[in-house]
């Protein structure tokens, strides 16, 4: 068996500006629903809850992991970040070719976003060795940006 290569911070940072390409393009697909906002403000908007729960969870595993371990796990992070912006593309194109596309499909995308994300970054991490509490961590903090932006645009 052939063991992966070694994490290195070319790889996460191609996986992270991905995740943010990708999750910039559902964030466009929103401006249907605000019409009345400039594409800067729902952009912004749009991409500020993955930023923020991205950089609050480097910093966090900045703080608590060393070395090599800190590098696995934002690898791991990156990676699970780039599944989940790509999950929610079928939103995106949704939002894009409906006439009059229904605010609900996107949300439901980003619940099952949310859940595939924290499904795979539990076993990700669990699999090399990292306690559950970064996945919960994670999922917590993802649940919290988004009850801000819910707060934000209500």
């Amino acid at each position: 068996m052939q063991s992966s290569p070694a994490p290195s911070l070319v790889r996460i940072a191609v996986l992270f500006a991905l995740s943010f390409a990708v999750t910039a393009i559902f964030s466009a697909s929103l401006k249907v629903f605000f019409a009345a906002e400039s594409w800067g403000e729902v952009l912004m908007k749009g991409l500020l809850i993955p930023c923020f729960t991205w950089a609050v969870q480097l910093i966090l595993s900045a703080i608590y992991l060393r070395g090599g371990r800190r590098l696995v796990y934002w690898e791991q992070l990156g990676a699970v970040c780039l599944a989940g912006s790509a999950a929610l593309l079928p939103a995106a194109a949704y939002n894009f070719a409906a006439d009059s596309p229904r605010p609900e499909v996107s949300a439901l995308n980003v619940a099952a976003s949310v859940v595939l994300m924290g499904v795979i970054l539990h076993g990700r991490v669990r699999a090399r060795g990292f306690g559950a509490r970064w996945a919960a961590s994670w999922i917590a903090l993802v649940c919290l940006n988004m009850s801000l932006y819910l707060y934000s645009i209500s």
